[in-house]
């Protein structure tokens, strides 16, 4: 890797440290005050409305980041093109789901799910996100991260520590997506974008964004459908109680992923920009051996002080959480290598093959989820999503493109046997 990309990855590991504060003297900290209930209607409404987020992306990230590596004047064009269709899809999708959602007795459901309505919104349009670290300037996500992160746990914690009432809990919630959004738009459009472009290069923009992310629809939905259907599952199943207890442990399962996103975000275009098959595939695999390398590191410490963890920050009511969590930490890492080998097929511009994938995807997920939920509750979601993930990462693939991506598994094994024979001839 080389020093640009290795500071990028730095920069955008260090941006996520005040987030692992958060969840470690905050969200824990919630989480102990309001309860397994409670706290299962917050994350029951973030899922939600996560779906019509990444819906309304239209794959677009992978496409902007694609683009900008490769030219940047192009990657800000369509950038520009994509808001407005973000903000329309986002609002067909999540309006009506507004108004489906449960909302119980008490009236707290209702707060919590207007709060998650809003704060999607702000996600679903902060694409300068993806911008910065395409141009391995993660440094300013950093820096923004920092200050909108630490503002908005600074509301939660006074909630908190006041104990005050659990609605004003929604005022955080959407903080956390409102700032980040509305500081880097403004420091996208005071020193990185470009003069506005003529009416017919904005639709021609967009008609490409609607015909390349139309393969990207189902994809997406489907995505962003299977990953949450353990928590609708569990909620189905045995309520809002047991799902916080699982929101729990798939919190502290996936909260190290930016690690390994960091990564691969900052090594990726290099990829994007390699044109010889074989050095892409070797800096695929060598990328997958970085990302395997923290990912056990880090589980062999989750698996030592999970249990230590839970207990302390979060409380007994949560300790449950520490088996999901191990097994979710596991398929954190599959989902990591996962990731490398989709942008790997995005290289090749097999974006209709993804889409085919993930709604397959969706359907394994689906039938995974109802029967092991159903019969082994939080435990059996954690080992859903790690089968899903598998499949996802493996057998899914090797279809595409006369099996390049079963040729690079391959490397994974072969590569260090061929530098083995060469250290033993040298």
């Amino acid at each position: 890797m080389n020093k640009k990309a290795l500071s990028n990855s730095l920069w955008m590991m260090s941006e996520k440290i005040i987030s692992i504060f958060g969840l470690i003297f905050v969200t824990s900290y919630v989480a102990k005050y309001v309860g397994p209930s409670i706290y299962g209607e917050i994350m029951y409404a973030t899922t939600i409305f996560q779906i019509a987020q990444v819906a309304s992306q239209l794959g677009s990230d992978v496409i902007i980041f694609k683009r900008i590596s490769k030219n940047h004047h192009s990657g800000v064009k369509l950038i520009n093109a994509t808001l407005p269709i973000r903000i329309i899809i986002y609002l067909v999708i999540a309006i009506p789901t507004l108004f489906m959602l449960d909302i119980n007795g008490s009236g707290r459901g209702g707060y919590f799910a207007i709060a998650c309505f809003i704060a999607g919104l702000f996600s679903s349009l902060d694409i300068f996100s993806t911008y910065f670290n395409a141009l391995l300037r993660a440094k300013i996500n950093t820096y923004v991260n920092v200050i909108s992160i630490s503002l908005a746990l600074l509301v939660r914690w006074v909630i908190s520590f006041y104990k005050l009432d659990p609605v004003l809990l929604s005022f955080p919630i959407i903080l956390s997506s409102m700032f980040p959004f509305l500081f880097r738009c403004f420091i996208y459009r005071e020193n990185f974008s470009i003069q506005p472009f003529l009416a017919h290069h904005k639709k021609k923009y967009t008609i490409y964004l609607l015909k390349v992310g139309a393969t990207f629809v189902v994809s997406t939905i489907a995505v962003s459908i299977y990953l949450r259907l353990s928590f609708i599952s569990i909620n189905y199943f045995y309520g809002k109680e047991m799902l916080g207890v699982f929101s729990v442990a798939n919190n502290l399962g996936t909260a190290w992923l930016f690690i390994c996103t960091s990564f691969i975000n900052s090594y990726m275009p290099s990829i994007f920009k390699e044109n010889n098959d074989c050095n892409i595939i070797m800096k695929s695999v060598k990328l997958k051996y970085i990302v395997t390398g923290v990912s056990l590191l880090i589980i062999s410490c989750a698996a030592i002080f999970g249990r230590l963890f839970i207990g302390y920050f979060y409380g007994v009511s949560f300790i449950n959480a520490y088996e999901p969590m191990i097994i979710i930490c596991f398929a954190t890492m599959i989902s990591s290598l996962s990731t490398i080998t989709s942008r790997y097929i995005a290289r090749y511009s097999g974006y209709l093959y993804l889409s085919k994938k993930s709604f397959s995807l969706l359907l394994v997920s689906a039938i995974l989820n109802f029967y092991l939920v159903k019969q082994w509750g939080i435990i059996g979601a954690a080992y859903a999503i790690v089968i899903t993930e598998m499949i996802s990462l493996t057998v899914s693939n090797y279809f595409f493109k006369k099996g390049i991506v079963l040729k690079m598994h391959k490397n994974i094994f072969l590569i260090p046997l061929s530098m083995l024979k060469k250290s033993k001839g040298k």
